[in-house]
């Protein structure tokens, strides 16, 4: 049977901004898959958010497939190479149902680089590089989109709490309950979970920054912190659904950090550096992978890997094989 992978890809997560590294940080769910698996200590992404999305979706280095610029701005004409076979694609040939929740940030100029058109079934998110956790908009444009339309209905009347609308944390937790509920255990599952927490702006729930307190945090970092407890328990969610679904046995969960922390907000230590920067703070990840698949479990892998590397790896565990070179479509 072939596996089920979970692929959580944070936002800007500090090296050093998990409670197993940093006892301040309230991470228990993260703390506890990283520590009965296998924490990477020397997987490397790249310094900001698009060029690390393109690197994992297409298993092409960004310097060598026109995507090595800073990220892919709101308003500009550009996307992920369509010549590219996308990760999804890839497990879409060998049977697998493909879900994404979060953000995309791979270009959205024409319907051909939407992520319904690159392998996955479903999509709900943002398109952008980040928004607004209440409103769901950036540049005074909305941007929250189901499949490849747009979703006023995470901004009606319905979603309303109080005088605000839903957070992020909420529709995608809403989300994490529909995917699985609604997923056939004889289908193989690949679910891409790239969630904004913990990027900017920052506006975590009541529920998370009050974990935090005052006198202790500084008020940019009480609230980046908050953003990653809300990052934490929706892994928990995860993994609540895999166990409930009896799906875990035979599952893959990977949690990679797209880039370091901002050093005005998260921790790299003991890099230097941050987002942006190609000292390690930026491009040394906080990574870690769960599975009862794997043989040997509970300690620190210090193996060179990249962010390329995940693509032509869960390939091959889902029983597919790409050539050497063979990232373009057939």
């Amino acid at each position: 049977k072939k596996p089920n992978f979970v692929f959580i890809l944070a936002d800007d997560l500090g090296y050093n901004d998990l409670g197993l590294r940093d006892p301040d940080v309230i991470t228990p769910n993260m703390d506890a898959l990283a520590s009965k698996g296998v924490i990477l200590t020397n997987n490397y992404v790249q310094a900001v958010c698009s060029p690390s999305r393109h690197a994992l979706m297409t298993g092409r280095y960004p310097s060598a497939s026109a995507m090595q610029s800073i990220v892919i701005q709101p308003m500009e004409a550009k996307c992920s190479g369509l010549k590219y076979k996308f990760l999804p694609q890839y497990l879409k040939d060998l049977g697998y149902k493909n879900h994404m929740i979060g953000k995309w940030h791979l270009g959205y100029c024409r319907e051909e680089c939407l992520p319904t058109s690159r392998g996955f079934d479903t999509f709900y998110g943002l398109y952008a590089s980040s928004g607004d956790y209440w409103e769901h908009g950036i540049m005074g444009m909305y941007d929250w989109h189901t499949e490849a339309g747009v979703d006023f209905e995470a901004r009606g009347t319905h979603a309303q709490v109080g005088s605000r609308y839903w957070h992020i944390y909420d529709l995608e937790m809403e989300r994490l309950d529909k995917v699985f509920d609604e997923h056939d255990n004889k289908d193989p599952l690949f679910l891409y979970f790239a969630p904004q927490n913990s990027h900017t702006p920052h506006q975590p729930t009541d529920e998370f920054i009050n974990l935090y307190s005052e006198d202790k945090f500084s008020d940019i970092r009480r609230k980046y912190l908050g953003l990653t407890s809300g990052l934490d328990a929706m892994v928990g969610k995860i993994v609540d659904k895999l166990t409930e679904n009896d799906m875990m046995n035979n599952t893959y969960v990977i949690f990679v950090s797209d880039n370091g922390a901002d050093p005005i907000e998260g921790r790299n230590a003991p890099f230097r550096g941050g987002k942006g920067s190609l000292f390690e703070g930026g491009t040394k990840s906080s990574s870690f992978i769960y599975s009862p698949l794997l043989k040997k479990t509970e300690y620190e892998n210090d193996g060179l890997m990249h962010i390329t590397d995940w693509l032509p790896t869960l390939v091959k565990l889902a029983g597919g094989q790409v050539k050497d070179g063979q990232y373009i479509h057939d």
